[in-house]
């Protein structure tokens, strides 16, 4: 069975990858800087707090923005299905699997 893009799940990983990428240039504006400060120069660290402030100016305005289509979203999507711990066909562990672990599903 294939799923299609929408059926895939989203782990973690591909959250954190995802907002990396999509926040680099703010990223870059508060570490460049702050590098800099360590290395050369206290005064660049200054740069780095102005970048920052206005990073989290702009992330409070978006967020206060978009609150109503967020509730939204969340709203309408459909309920995920609970976790399951899951067993091999027989619903038995094979003895090399015989330890605490457990795998789970969706």
């Amino acid at each position: 069975m294939t799923m299609s893009r929408d059926e895939r799940c989203r782990t973690r990983t591909d959250a954190a990858v995802a907002w990396t990428t999509a926040h680099a240039a703010e990223l870059a504006g508060v570490g460049v800087p702050l590098i800099g400060g360590a290395v050369f120069t206290p005064w660049l660290d200054l740069v780095s707090v102005a970048w920052a402030a206005l990073w989290a100016a702009n992330e409070f305005r978006l967020r206060r923005t978009t609150r109503t289509a967020r509730q939204v979203a969340v709203a309408t999507r459909p309920a995920r299905p609970a976790l399951s711990t899951s067993t091999d066909d027989e619903g038995e562990r094979p003895p090399a699997e015989a330890g605490s672990r457990k795998e789970v599903s969706r």
